[in-house]
């Protein structure tokens, strides 16, 4: 809730400034051009409608401000945190006297604060000048840096960004071109003082003694502002001192290194006080889950279960109990072993699951190893570019045929595939999926051979090993080089399946657990007892000499 308060009331803010730059930019066409706008954007904002809407999302907005600065357990955050926390920060004092200037004035001394009226300060005063632009600049970069982490954990933000970003350039620099194209025209009818009179009355400017109520308001606004801050400062000193008290807890990361901490800290917190790398795209708002760890050790029984918020996140990556989020996770005094699951360098894609396997998971699948017979002396007798151009066409004739029967291709290692069947299915189709694919490999090899006759002699062959069981799923890997993977027995047993069939002189070995999964009752081919490295008994597979003739319906099916 208080995210979503955050960023309604930030949106509405946002609007305002957008509407607010655009008007300045059209100082450009002419003032009074820009000042016939200016009539229609007071109007909706002067409303009874429009000032409630802007009164809250401001008190809305700067209350949770000073709320997220009191909660923080540290001040340890990263470079795009401190940035956008000090120009919200600034953004008080710059903006008070223009505000108070404008529509307090207008309020109290029912003053009509025109392009004139407010440029003409400008113009005789460098440094409210320079503050006002300054204003405009603390309040863009503010917006965009929030706006920016916020729509970056959004799938179709990165081909969206260059659009964005040329806007987020454009509109200030025209707001700013605008003033500056606005102050030149004051200036200019300056050089004319009865003119200039005639057309600043007509902004009912302030008395002298008005005037100065309205700088004694703005310097009483500033200081309150300064009050609450120091309040919220001396709100965390006092916290600090309560939270000695209540015990320390202990946190072990992978690799060893130990810290003790105060009971009160997120495990982010612990994280980042104590130097150490730990993802956070989001900023620890909850809402990316790359801070996700697994926490274990003695104190882990005492944890309390997941707020909603947190819960919805750990329910759509579908994690295990053990895993939290380290940003909401506020763990009692006691021991703990801290796993970070992501590395430090995490991106905002990594904050969503890519299948339900991610997190890791045993269950039962069909693996398939395929390799390409004699491949090794054929390129020692090739250039460099014919063997790649050979290799990528068959590496397409075997992705083809896995991904159309329903399989997943692994990876490519060498000259040959590992592909994966039940990542989404159950083990009875799974097993049918497998087999389509070996009788969809096979044809798509014999018309690859019939397209290189001539040129490749003798013809391609291939191995494929085939066999179902349990096996562990899920992403494994470093950095960029991460990928939905699966180890254990059953892949194991599938390539050295792959491997008996040079020996048998055949295109296909299947064990007797995946053929009798897809074709209980049909014997697929010639049976035969083998031993298998790393099994103690031995086991029944069927040889298929020539893949393309399998069956057709041991495909899959609904």
């Amino acid at each position: 809730m208080i995210g979503r308060l955050r960023m309604a009331s930030g949106l509405v803010l946002f609007t305002y400034v957008v509407l607010h730059l655009f008007n300045h930019s059209l100082l450009l066409v002419s003032m009074r051009f820009a000042d016939t706008a200016l009539q229609g954007f007071t109007a909706v904002w002067r409303s009874v409608p429009g000032t409630v809407l802007l009164s809250i999302a401001l008190a809305v907005h700067l209350t949770l401000a000073l709320g997220s600065l009191l909660r923080r357990r540290t001040l340890r955050m990263s470079r795009w945190e401190w940035a956008q926390l000090l120009l919200g920060l600034s953004i008080v004092p710059l903006a008070m006297i223009h505000i108070v200037g404008t529509r307090v004035a207008h309020e109290v001394y029912e003053v009509n604060p025109t392009h004139l009226y407010v440029l003409s300060s400008l113009a005789a005063d460098p440094w409210q000048l320079a503050r006002q632009f300054g204003l405009v600049l603390a309040v863009w970069l503010h917006a965009c840096i929030g706006l920016h982490f916020y729509l970056r954990l959004k799938p179709w933000y990165p081909d969206a960004i260059p659009w964005l970003y040329a806007g987020a350039l454009l509109l200030p620099a025209l707001a700013i071109a605008g003033a500056g194209v606005g102050i030149g025209d004051v200036l200019e009818l300056m050089q004319d003082r009865e003119a200039f009179r005639a057309q600043a009355a007509l902004a009912r400017p302030p008395r002298a003694d008005e005037l100065e109520d309205l700088y004694t308001l703005s310097s009483v606004l500033k200081w309150v502002a300064a009050g609450l801050l120091s309040l919220v400062l001396l709100g965390r000193w006092v916290r600090e001192l309560w939270a000695r008290r209540r015990g320390r807890l202990k946190l072990t990361y992978e690799g060893g290194r130990t810290v003790t901490m105060q009971v009160g800290l997120s495990i982010l917190e612990a994280s980042r006080s104590s130097g150490i790398p730990h993802a956070s795209v989001c900023g620890g708002r909850g809402r990316c889950s790359t801070c996700r760890v697994r926490v274990s050790g003695p104190g882990s029984a005492d944890l309390s279960p997941p707020d909603a918020s947190e819960g919805r996140v750990l329910a759509r990556l579908g994690t295990p109990p053990q895993v939290r989020l380290a940003c909401q996770l506020r763990p009692p005094a006691g021991e703990y072993r801290i796993t970070p699951l992501l590395p430090p360098s995490a991106q905002p894609s990594d904050a969503y699951r890519r299948t339900a396997l991610s997190v890791g998971e045993e269950r039962p699948i069909a693996v398939m190893f395929v390799d390409l017979r004699g491949f090794t002396a054929f390129s020692e007798k090739r250039l460099p570019y014919d063997v790649v151009y050979l290799l990528n066409r068959y590496f397409r004739s075997v992705g083809e045929s896995v991904e159309a029967a329903g399989g997943h291709v692994d990876k490519f290692i060498g000259d040959g595939v590992m592909a994966l069947f039940g990542l989404e299915v159950g083990p009875q189709q799974a097993a049918r999926q497998a087999l389509d694919a070996s009788r969809r490999i096979g044809q798509a090899l014999a018309e690859l051979n019939a397209s290189l006759q001539g040129e490749v002699d003798p013809p391609l062959s291939i191995g494929i090993g085939l066999h179902a069981g349990p096996a562990i799923v899920g992403e494994l890997g470093h950095g960029r080089a991460i990928n939905l993977t699966a180890i254990g027995d059953t892949v194991n047993t599938a390539s050295r399946l792959e491997a008996l069939s040079k020996d048998f002189a055949a295109q296909l070995v299947v064990s007797r657990e995946l053929a009798e999964l897809a074709a209980p009752g049909r014997s697929l081919g010639e049976a035969h007892e083998v031993s298998i490295r790393g099994r103690k008994e031995p086991m029944t597979v069927y040889v298929v000499g020539d893949t393309a003739w399998l069956p057709n319906d041991t495909g899959p099916t609904g």
